[in-house]
């Protein structure tokens, strides 16, 4: 009997956790707080991240722009680590930095100047990095605002030329 009473009890431990985990996200998502979990930390925070439902039209046009300033950089700088790697490079992500230890030093330094530069790009676009971040992610899924990016990069391409 004393064995039933403190399955009831570990039961019950685990239901109370269950709810009060349930609760705090549900609270934190409807905030707008996002857990972040790292594997190679044993340290959880949380993040206040705005995503918004719909990207304006001057959201797209900033975006589109600045991807527009931003590729010739992204095009030369991926040249010259290709030449000086003798290779293609692996995949770099600014706001990752673990993206840049497998490159050389020289090509490492390229790989960083077009990142501040890109930033800066950004910054200057009217954009926050934290914004163009999350429309770069919602483009990935969301064929909608993708061709609307698309249209509107071709829109200010020929207006260009």
């Amino acid at each position: 009997m004393f064995i039933f009473g403190s399955s009831l009890f570990d039961l019950s431990r685990i239901l109370t956790r269950l709810l009060i985990t349930s609760v705090l996200s549900t609270v934190g998502i409807l905030c707008g707080m996002v857990p972040e979990f790292s594997w190679h930390s044993s340290q959880l925070t949380f993040n206040s991240s705005a995503y918004t439902q719909d990207v304006t039209d001057d959201q797209v046009n900033k975006y589109a722009k600045a991807v527009l300033q931003m590729e010739s950089y992204r095009q030369q700088a991926y040249r010259e680590i290709t030449q000086i790697m003798d290779k293609t490079p692996p995949e770099i992500v600014c706001n990752q930095r673990d993206s840049f230890r497998s490159l050389p030093t020289t090509a490492q330094r390229i790989a960083v100047n077009y990142c501040n530069t890109s930033k800066k790009i950004v910054e200057s676009s009217g954009l926050s990095p934290s914004q163009f971040n999350a429309i770069t992610l919602r483009v990935r899924s969301d064929d909608s605002l993708k061709r609307r990016i698309q249209n509107e990069i071709r829109r200010l391409q020929r207006a260009n030329n």
